[in-house]
This record gives structure tokens, C-alpha cells and sequence, in this order.
């Protein structure tokens, strides 16, 4: 028997007779018989007799309907997970994001979706991207996050939103400095390096080595978000996403953007082939949001010219 057979079969021994049941499916009366008659040929015997004018079932349509009543009700079960899927009611939701994107970008992404979709259970990973992309292939992860990863065949890649990179120092450092947008207030400041080689970072090497200005790192570390833990505590100057930069503590931490600007995408990644599901287009939902609210401190900031006194904003 087919879905549809099911549904009329038991519509009709619900309510006792072709009329009713058509009324009930929102169907005519005649389609009704014609699938009943229909499904008898087709299983070989008798369904109902008709009997003063009524549908009376036969014993063989009691032991039918017997397991249709199971079988309804897991559909019924589908239907409703079906619909919470579709509002991303319910689920799972599991998560790889860089270590800095997992600290200062993540969480209030989650706030947002968690908010609406309380009853979503989140498996979150702070991975570097390589190791996002190992667990992506491995399908041990739906969705990735971070900021220029490389494009490759077994990846799907998706802008998020825009970036650039930001010096970051102790707040306490600016005091008394009158030409924050020149670099020589840094001086002799202990800089903390970023160690492990990334296509933002080198592009930070390029246009620093360029600008004739090659500090000599203190520390190096392997993540933006240490380095930003290492700046909020006062042990250095750092270079970092905006979007690491925009979840540290203005109180504490200054946040300078770069002149010229030297900018980075935030994307979205999954393994080729998939799709994106209600959960994951809503957590990216939550993430611009996000940005968008932490940009406001941005507005009018003094640029650091990397070119130092005399040279031109772009």
C-alpha cells in the first residue's frame, strides 16, 4: 500500500464512510472510492462491505488497520521532527571554529541562536584550520569557521563578513600620546608575535617589511586569542583580527586599525557536497549580528599608519 492508499483507508475507518473521509482530506467523495477500490484490487481482497449505506470494514480491514495505526504514528512522529528541523526547533548543531573565533566571536553567536532554539544541542571545537578541515572531511563536524582559510576541492567555502587586521595594546600605554595614527609610540614596547605561519599573517609580514618596520618580537604565540589574552594582561602589542580585537575589553585593551588597511574574510566552512542546514544559515544569522554589534566601537578610530611619521592614509 502506498502513502496515499494509507491515508485514505484510514480515513475511512475512522469515520465510518466515504463521504466523511472525503470531507476530512478535503477531497471528493469519488476519489475516495476510486482509491479504495483501487487498494482492493491491488491487495486482492475486500477492504469494506457496503451496508446501508455505510462503509462496515471486514475482519481482513480490522488486521490491516491494526498495523496502520503503528505505522501512522511514526509518521506522524517524522512530520513533527520534519517541522522542528524546519524552525530549527530541535537537533544538533556541531561546530569547529578557530581558537579565537571560538573565544571572542563564537559565544555570542550561540547566545543569539540559544535564545530562540533552546532545546538545540551544541558540540563546539576550538581547532586551528587545518584541523577544522581534517574533521569536516571526517564528517565529525557540520560547520566551520574561520578567517581565509585556503580553498580547496574537498571544501565549500562561504563569505561571512568582512575583516581587517588590528593592533591591539595595553590601554594604559596610550596615555599621554598625542599622535596615536604613528607607530613610534610602539618603540621599544615588547611585541608578541604570532609564530605559526598563516596567509593574514604573511600579509602582515609583507606590508610591515614594506613599511620598513620589523619590531622584534618578545613572545610568539600560536593564536590570535593567546595573543590577545597576553595584551589584555599588559605583556605586549599584538596584531589580530577585528574580530578577535572586537571582544577584548576597550578598558583595557586599545584597538587601532591599520593604515593602510590590510583585510581578511571571515568564511564559512563545509565539506563539498553538503549543504547548509536551517541551524547552520541561523548560527551564521547570529554571527553577523554579532559583528555587527561589536562594530560600533570602531566608528572614527585613528588609524596606525604602518608607514610611520609623514606617511599618507589610505
Amino acid at each position: 500500500m502506498r502513502l496515499r492508499q494509507i491515508e485514505v483507508f484510514r480515513a475511512v475507518m475512522l469515520t465510518g464512510s466515504a463521504s466523511a473521509a472525503a470531507r476530512w482530506l478535503n477531497v471528493s467523495q469519488p476519489v475516495v472510492s476510486r482509491v479504495i477500490q483501487h487498494t482492493e484490487a491491488q491487495l486482492g481482497f475486500a477492504l469494506f462491505e457496503r451496508v446501508g449505506g455505510r462503509l462496515s470494514p471486514t475482519p481482513e480491514a480490522g488486521a490491516l488497520f491494526a498495523q496502520v495505526k503503528r505505522a501512522w504514528g511514526e509518521i506522524e512522529r517524522i512530520e513533527a521532527l520534519a517541522d522542528n528541523l524546519r524552525r530549527g526547533a530541535s537537533g544538533l548543531l556541531r561546530v569547529a571554529a578557530t581558537p579565537s573565533l571560538a573565544t571572542h566571536l563564537l559565544p555570542g553567536a550561540l547566545a543569539r541562536l540559544r535564545a530562540e532554539h533552546p532545546a538545540v544541542v551544541y558540540d563546539l571545537w576550538a581547532l586551528h584550520t587545518r584541523q577544522i578541515e581534517d574533521a569536516l572531511v571526517a564528517y565529525e563536524v557540520d560547520a566551520g569557521l574561520a578567517i581565509d582559510p585556503v580553498a580547496q576541492v574537498t571544501m565549500s567555502l562561504a563569505p561571512v563578513a568582512e575583516g581587517e587586521i588590528v593592533l591591539v595594546a595595553p590601554r594604559a600605554w596610550a596615555s599621554g600620546v598625542l599622535r596615536l595614527g604613528e607607530r613610534d609610540w610602539l618603540d621599544a614596547r615588547p611585541y608578541i608575535a604570532l609564530a605559526e605561519e598563516t596567509p593574514l599573517g604573511l600579509r602582515l609580514a609583507q606590508a610591515m617589511s614594506a613599511a620598513g618596520w620589523e619590531p622584534q618580537p618578545a613572545m610568539r604565540v600560536q593564536t590570535y586569542a593567546l595573543a590577545a589574552t597576553l595584551v589584555s594582561q599588559g605583556l605586549g602589542f599584538a596584531f589580530v583580527d577585528s574580530f578577535t580585537a572586537a571582544g577584548l575589553d576597550p578598558v583595557r585593551v586599545l584597538r587601532q586599525p591599520l593604515a593602510p588597511a590590510i583585510t581578511c574574510q571571515l568564511q564559512l566552512m563545509r565539506a563539498a557536497g553538503t549543504t547548509s542546514s536551517v541551524l547552520v544559515s541561523r548560527l551564521v544569522d547570529g554571527l553577523r549580528a554579532t559583528i555587527k554589534a561589536q562594530a560600533g566601537g570602531w566608528s572614527g578610530a585613528t588609524r596606525l599608519r604602518l608607514g610611520g611619521a609623514g606617511a599618507g592614509l589610505e
